[in-house]
């Protein structure tokens, strides 16, 4: 291992009263050379990038597992070696049976993490007895290789075929996944849940997999074309993977299960039967997982990205005008509500989702993952009765959009729906879920459909109900941070978490005497504040807090590219993140000056980075209160314009013609 050591950002808290206690950070390195030989380097070299996020992982949660080994004497020293994660520091730092506290997701980090040819760790060294000094450089580095080297070779054993197996099985199940993912789009689906996964967790705040039984394990539904069986090829990764869940074929893996296919899916059933709990499986299935999860093998497209309500959600200059429209405004207010450039920092629950729908839409992604239990009832549909009592509505649901924004923009819907029959009438395939166990409901569904009035009821002019057109004047507008905004932030901003970790904030520096556990405390201005708990695909507080430090750089980067919208920017982070890693976001903003103590306020409030998906990244960005978006001029091709006329056509012979009925 190659080692160099950096001040402890946190010494003074290790260190609290004790003065024979001391603490460093220390960077070591080591080729992947050293830690793979012969067929084993090769099949690792084959993953790809997926291989080494999960090297990096395996050896993460390796070193929690065994960091009660994780000492060493050395003359009249005792070094110890402990992740950078803050949960180690908190009370008694001797707690030594601490048991680990990671979840099961496969995440890329910035303590340890995985480059072409090299395996990076960040470490905390604890020493007791005599503090180590840093103007004694020399003993100490000689020191410190010494004793680390020595901890590193117990701790990760290199070489040993029981570790070489355990860490091989690890990754060729993460390179599996990444796998299924990539070929879901090749067999026209969104999703696939795995015969046998255990969709169940022990309880609403765990992420341990529930024992089985009582959990029943999935099966796809017989005699469904939506159970179907997907052949991986692995290469030389095959053969590491557990033979007792995959036969021997050779280079190749089966696996059978459901495929949720493209196009609009409804996961319907009674209360308690298991549907959220499949939608959630389905938005988890996002991020690769550790074998042995339950769910390691239910994959959903890398860009699913889950919409709901959110009352109270700041929103600025989005354009929902496809589901919201001619809002009302108070007696003596001349200026109606612009719904294609709508601003709110206290938006409904039906205007809130509208907004987390058509900025989804504007990110790129090709499946929404929608729960009825939180989300508007106003928004997600409409039946008869209400049309014909209230007549000038506001909004257009959900319901009647997500045919016409699947055949123009290609965006599936998968919808948890148990109470409302009216979305019968709009779906490709439905899932009837009855005590844990899958049906194809399908056939079922479109024969009550056809029971009813399917097709025969006007909306507005716009065309039959449930069935409208998605019309371009709906699609989000491009737009971007605008420079004002980007520049209140001036210099040596840190982000915080609030709220037990719920919610983060981007602020300017402040004293220690603000702060408390690394969280600062919460005032009167929310300026500056990411609201977050309903933020569903965000997996904790550290990828919450990276979404912060990313936000910072998409506006760092916005100031020097004038011409990117959002999505651009975005993308731009994903391609810096994919080359270089999460420490490239952390020296970028501390090399430009916005937040030169970036490392040091990552270790001080999380302890290391884990990588969100650029979604989340959006969703923080777009929460951020008090940010001003700015749209970006397009050549107008007159198409739009004349849609909207024609839409109006279309109103004004409606209007004709029921006014020509009354008056007979």
């Amino acid at each position: 291992w190659n080692i160099t050591a950096v001040e402890d950002p946190l010494a003074s808290y290790v260190k609290g009263s004790d003065a024979t206690i001391s603490s460093v950070v220390i960077s070591a390195s080591i080729g992947h050379v050293n830690i793979f030989q012969h067929e084993n380097a090769s099949a690792f070299q084959e993953g790809g990038r997926p291989a080494r996020v999960a090297l990096a992982d395996f050896a993460a949660r390796t070193l929690v597992k065994q960091r009660n080994q994780a000492k060493k004497e050395v003359d009249n020293y005792v070094l110890t070696l402990e992740p950078l994660d803050r949960i180690f520091l908190k009370g008694k730092r001797r707690r030594q049976n601490l048991s680990a506290p990671y979840p099961p997701y496969v995440l890329e980090r910035s303590d340890i993490w995985s480059s072409n040819d090299h395996l990076h760790l960040s470490l905390r060294v604890i020493v007791e007895s005599q503090p180590i000094h840093f103007d004694e450089k020399k003993t100490e580095g000689d020191f410190l290789q010494t004793a680390v080297n020595s901890i590193l070779a117990s701790l990760l054993p290199f070489g040993q075929a029981d570790w070489t197996q355990a860490a091989m099985n690890h990754i060729s199940c993460v390179v599996l996944q990444d796998k299924i993912r990539q070929q879901l789009d090749s067999s026209n689906a969104v999703a696939f849940i795995a015969d046998n996964s255990i969709l169940p967790r022990k309880s609403g705040t765990s992420d341990a997999r529930m024992c089985s039984p009582p959990a029943v394990p999935f099966q796809a539904p017989p005699d469904s074309s939506m159970s179907q069986s997907l052949t991986i090829e692995m290469g030389s990764l095959a053969k590491y993977l557990p033979s007792n869940a995959f036969p021997s074929q050779g280079s190749s893996i089966t696996l059978s299960g459901l495929v949720i296919p493209k196009g609009i899916t409804l996961i319907c059933g009674g209360g308690y039967h298991g549907k959220s709990t499949m939608l959630r499986t389905i938005a988890l299935g996002v991020y690769n997982k550790i074998p042995g999860d339950g769910r390691e093998y239910c994959i959903a497209v890398e860009d699913a990205v889950s919409v709901r309500a959110e009352d109270g959600r700041y929103v600025n200059n989005c354009n929902i005008s496809a589901f919201i429209s001619n809002l009302p405004t108070p007696p003596g207010v001349t200026k109606t509500v612009d719904t294609e450039h709508f601003s709110s920092r206290d938006s409904s629950g039906s205007t809130s989702q509208a907004a987390n729908v058509s900025e989804a839409i504007e990110m790129g992604c090709s499946a929404m993952l929608i729960d009825e239990d939180v989300s508007a009832a106003n928004f997600m549909a409409r039946d008869g009765r209400m049309r014909a009592l209230v007549m000038d509505e506001s909004i257009t649901p959900l319901l009647y959009r997500v045919n016409g924004l699947y055949n123009a923009k290609g965006i599936s819907s998968v919808v948890v729906v148990g109470g409302v029959g009216d979305w019968l009438d709009v779906p490709h395939n439905v899932v009837l879920l009855d005590k844990y166990v899958a049906s194809d409901a399908t056939k079922k569904a479109q024969s009550i459909s056809y029971q009813f009035s399917y097709g025969h009821v006007q909306y507005g002019g716009k065309g039959v109900v449930h069935r409208l057109d998605w019309k371009n004047s709906g699609t989000p507008i491009p737009r971007r941070p605008t420079d004002e905004f980007a520049n209140r932030f001036g210099a040596n901003i840190e982000v915080s978490l609030l709220d037990g970790g719920h919610s983060i904030a981007l602020h300017p520096h402040e004293d220690d005497d603000e702060m408390m556990d690394g969280v600062v405390l919460d005032d009167d201005h929310d300026e500056g504040c990411i609201e977050a708990s309903r933020m569903e695909q965000v997996m904790g507080r550290k990828q919450l807090y990276t979404c912060g430090l990313c936000a910072l750089w998409i506006i760092k980067i916005s100031q020097q590219e004038t011409a990117l919208g959002l999505p651009e920017l975005l993308n731009k982070l994903d391609e810096t993140l994919d080359s270089s890693g999460l420490v490239k976001v952390v020296e970028d903003l501390s090399s430009s000056g916005l937040s030169p103590k970036t490392w040091q306020h990552l270790v001080e409030a999380v302890g290391y980075a884990e990588r969100p998906r650029k979604y989340e990244i959006g969703q923080a960005l777009t929460r951020l209160q008090g940010i001003k978006f700015e749209e970006i001029p397009v050549e107008d091709d007159g198409v739009e314009a004349a849609a909207k006329a024609e839409e109006e056509r279309k109103k004004r012979a409606l209007a004709e013609l029921w006014a020509a009925r009354r008056k007979k």
